[in-house]
């Protein structure tokens, strides 16, 4: 397990491996452990007995490599996945009502947004029209915003910023991100889990079992979207100050002059954007982006002292660089280009590579047009028509109309699984006067394994194969110490049984005597007496006295 370990770290990086591997395993598991609880933990341990150790070797691989798989699948949908937690909801007819619900009352919170109170206007937009459904996405949209302030477009600037950032504070923005990162991805398994491991166990798990599959999924996917947007605060602080402090670095990357003035700055980056967009900037404008002039009188007399490349001067340094082995990929809040101008369709032309192939870890985009924008947004003006619902009441409703729909399923089912009439001994075969409720033909002629207590449900992976009528009539019911049984027989099989005497201290060895026709009840997991078998009633005492001290093998007819 070390080496497979290891083989996985290797394919994916830290980060990686720490938002998407690691959650994905732990569903899989979850749902590996339903289905195991289902057919039972005896009948699985069998089962990965008979693997052997090649088998169960490449079974371990391929669960990996499939999980490998699905964190991959899953990582190239984070940016759709961090959309829709941020409130970007398709238009269909229950979201949008329930987007207008939630905008309504983050926008009655958004009134009371002043300098004064911190908590509302770092997590808030400025517009009131900016307002998303929900808490994520307002906190990454205000942090969006920020760039706004010095006339920056933080959709187009983030990207090539990121790459000049210095190895310090890309360092604490990876961490930020990543646990950002891995909250959405626990929140979304969680509830892939309600739905799959809910309908997974309604049909190999009592009620109660699916039940509690549902709600559990349900409980993780909430925690994970608190989570996320906990840890969405420290990581919008991040995007901020890389603006404030850096956004300099990116100038002087791109060998500009650096403003003289905040008004020169604002018409420097607003032009830039232009650029950036539509490929070139306002006709009367375009010395706003501040190219370095030649120094010397006439050009090509080739480079002035102090200048920087090709004869031109003003403030430059090398951009900050990354060392090799820390990681450059942006975080969520990366701007998404789905939310950019028409005119701004991102090409991997227009970042590095790394950051060109995860665009979505952004925040929604402070330029995004009018259709881009969630249909779930209401404007301030239409917000105070009429007076919303309670959307917490609303989504805790929901969430119990959900648990009730699955139980009253998984109670549907129950209702169709006979239950015992009486109380029932181990080793009975059923019969109709046994049962309670409706009786399915899979049910009678089969026996029970263990015993069962009267009003209990006789599920049928609890109970043995049919027997032909009168088989266990002149039999006894014993359990033998068999070792080292073939895995090539279970319940309802024909076996011989060869039982070799001890050895004894004195004279010749008692030869091995067989015992044919016996019929195999159960297998058990536990040591000494795995094998419950029926035998002919006249020779079971012979059968008991040399089981005592010999050794008994198993002959599959």
């Amino acid at each position: 397990m070390g080496v497979l370990f290891e083989s996985a770290t290797a394919l994916l990086d830290r980060r990686r491996l720490t938002t998407v591997w690691l959650p994905v395993l732990v569903f899989v598991g979850a749902l590996g452990t339903v289905v195991v609880a289902g057919v039972g933990w005896g009948a699985a341990r069998v089962w990965w007995g008979g693997l052997g150790t090649e088998g169960s070797s490449a079974l371990v691989v391929a669960l990996a490599l499939l999980t490998i798989l699905l964190g991959q699948l899953l990582a190239g949908y984070r940016t759709d996945l961090l959309r829709l937690f941020s409130g970007y909801w398709p238009a269909l007819p229950g979201l949008t009502w329930l987007g207008r619900q939630m905008t309504a009352r983050h926008q009655r919170v958004h009134a009371g947004r002043t300098g004064g109170d911190p908590t509302l206007f770092l997590g808030y937009p400025r517009r009131a029209d900016r307002v998303l459904p929900t808490r994520l996405g307002n906190t990454l949209r205000a942090a969006e915003e920020h760039a706004d302030r010095y006339g920056l477009d933080g959709v187009a600037a983030w990207p090539r910023l990121y790459v000049v950032l210095p190895e310090q504070f890309v360092a604490t923005f990876s961490a930020a991100a990543t646990g950002l990162e891995a909250a959405v991805t626990i929140s979304v398994l969680g509830a892939g889990f309600a739905l799959l491991g809910g309908g997974l166990a309604a049909a190999v798990l009592p009620w109660y079992g699916a039940l509690a599959c549902v709600w559990g999924g349900i409980g993780v996917a909430l925690l994970g979207y608190r989570a996320a947007a906990r840890a969405a605060v420290p990581y919008a602080q991040l995007v901020r100050t890389a603006f404030d402090v850096h956004r300099f670095a990116l100038l002087e990357a791109m060998r500009l002059e650096l403003p003289p003035s905040f008004g020169a700055e604002r018409e420097q980056w607003l032009q830039l954007g232009k650029v950036w967009y539509s490929g070139w900037p306002d006709s009367d404008r375009a010395a706003a982006l501040r190219y370095p002039q030649p120094v010397g009188p006439a050009e090509g007399n080739g480079p002035a002292e102090g200048s920087g490349p090709a004869g031109v001067s003003g403030p430059h340094r090398p951009a900050a660089t990354v060392p090799s082995g820390a990681s450059r990929e942006p975080g969520p809040a990366t701007p998404s280009p789905a939310d950019a101008p028409p005119t701004a369709a991102a090409s991997p032309a227009d970042a590095p590579p790394a950051l060109a192939a995860s665009p979505a870890d952004a925040p929604p985009t402070a330029a995004a047009s009018a259709a881009s924008a969630p249909a779930a947004v209401v404007a301030s003006g239409t917000a105070g028509q009429r007076r919303p619902l309670p959307v917490r009441a609303v989504a805790l409703v929901a969430v119990g109309l959900l648990g009730g729909v699955a139980a009253a399923v998984a109670a549907g089912r129950a209702d169709g699984t006979p239950v015992a009439a009486r109380s029932l001994p181990a080793f009975h075969v059923l019969t109709a006067a046994d049962v309670r409720g409706r009786p399915d033909g899979n049910s009678l002629g089969r026996y029970t394994v263990r015993a069962v207590a009267k009003g209990r449900p006789l599920h049928t992976r609890e109970l043995g194969p049919k027997l032909p009528d009168g088989v266990l009539v002149g039999r006894s019911i014993v359990a033998l110490p068999a070792a080292g049984l073939a895995d090539r027989f279970g319940r309802g099989a024909r076996v011989t049984l060869v039982v070799v005497p001890a050895t004894p201290e004195t004279g010749p060895a008692a030869p091995p005597e067989r015992f044919v026709d016996v019929l195999v009840l159960d297998r058990l997991d536990r040591d000494p007496y795995p094998l419950v078998v029926a035998v002919s009633s006249t020779r079971v005492d012979r059968l008991l006295a040399l089981t005592a001290d010999g050794a008994v093998h198993v002959v599959v007819d």
